[in-house]
């Protein structure tokens, strides 16, 4: 057990201190996953698994080159929010990473009826996670995945110099600070030497960061936000009612959207800067509807086959990309472009 410690420490030493050659190898693993599939039987199975496998990866190396950098940092986001809510992100973000390998292994397992009680356990359980983290975290707007990936090109170029001074600055901000907070709840509460003299108390807690305290999110913001986390569990009911290449299901989920985005971008002078970036991500996300039953059946399909075959015929080098291509997209498409999936 003491080696297998050792090894992990000597591991998230190494990635720490070798992020560029870590993110090599996290490009190799995923390359992998694309060569294994339609290559082998059952590789539906391992090409997802060698992906998840290789998100995860690249989720857990993330989370050391955080954490490195934020022992040397003056800041830390992790110490301002609860930390109940950064487990549930994390949670969350893992099970969003394997929820397709998941999938398709019920299905092989269970069968039709056990792969559609999967899927709607794994909503229900993402849908009360976001609800949960967006009324007790600082979070304004749920992101997917919740913890996006580090741009590790970005920290490249931060070099944060940790110096006596701002060691001995934040003892002193910590000892003359009038707050404290609460390690599973991440509630601050006021120390009894940081109240005001008793004529002049008001009995509400006075924050040393503004930034520490959840910001309030305007109602009507926050209804579009729920409307987006509530979609899913919609679009699966609706499923259930209409069947899955009914154009009524599509048109529920795809009203959804276009309702929350349409919410979202008539308040826009209250959304935050993280807001407007997320929301432009779903604005683009809406062109996966392109390829989404019953519309990809009725009118995408035949145009895509049309583009690779030409491709494929008049192009000698493309062929060997288009041809294979063009036999595994109808495998993709039902697969991966569920509509609750983004």
């Amino acid at each position: 057990m003491d080696s297998l410690k050792d090894i992990l420490k000597s591991y998230e030493s190494w990635v720490a201190k070798n992020p560029d050659m870590v993110g090599d190898f996290e490009t190799t693993a995923k390359w992998v996953s694309y060569f294994v599939a339609g290559r082998i039987s059952s590789s539906n199975v391992v090409s997802e698994l060698v992906y998840t496998l290789s998100n995860m990866l690249v989720f857990y190396n993330d989370r050391i080159i955080e954490k490195s950098r934020r022992r040397n940092s003056t800041d830390s986001v992790l110490q301002r929010q609860s930390k109940l809510c950064y487990r549930l992100k994390v949670t969350l973000t893992t099970l969003e990473y394997s929820e397709v390998f998941i999938e398709i292994s019920a299905r092989r397992l269970l069968g039709q009826t056990g792969r559609w009680l999967v899927i709607a356990l794994i909503q229900i359980f993402k849908a009360a996670g976001r609800f949960f983290i967006l009324r007790h975290s600082t979070s304004d707007i749920i992101t997917s995945p919740p913890i996006a990936t580090l741009n590790r090109r970005a920290l490249k170029k931060q070099k944060p110099v940790v110096t006596d001074e701002n060691q001995a600055m934040n003892s002193v901000h910590s000892q003359h600070s009038i707050t404290f907070q609460l390690k599973r709840s991440g509630r601050l509460i006021r120390k009894v030497e940081g109240a005001p003299p008793i004529q002049y108390r008001d009995f509400k807690l006075h924050v040393d960061n503004a930034e520490a305290a959840k910001t309030q999110i305007p109602r009507e913001l926050m209804q579009a936000e729920y409307l987006y986390i509530s979609k899913p569990l919609i679009h699966l009911l609706s499923m259930g009612v209409f069947g899955r290449r009914s154009w009524k299901q599509y048109a529920i989920a795809l009203s959804l959207d276009l309702y929350s985005v349409h919410l979202y971008r008539q308040h826009r002078h209250l959304m935050s800067q993280q807001q407007k970036l997320e929301l432009s991500r779903r604005c683009i996300n809406l062109l996966y509807y392109l390829v989404r039953s019953p519309f990809y059946e009725n009118y995408t399909e035949s145009k895509i086959n049309r583009i690779l075959g030409f491709v494929a015929e008049r192009v000698p080098i493309a062929k060997v990309v288009a041809g294979p291509l063009r036999d595994y997209i109808p495998t993709w498409q039902n697969i991966y472009f569920y509509l609750w999936s983004t």
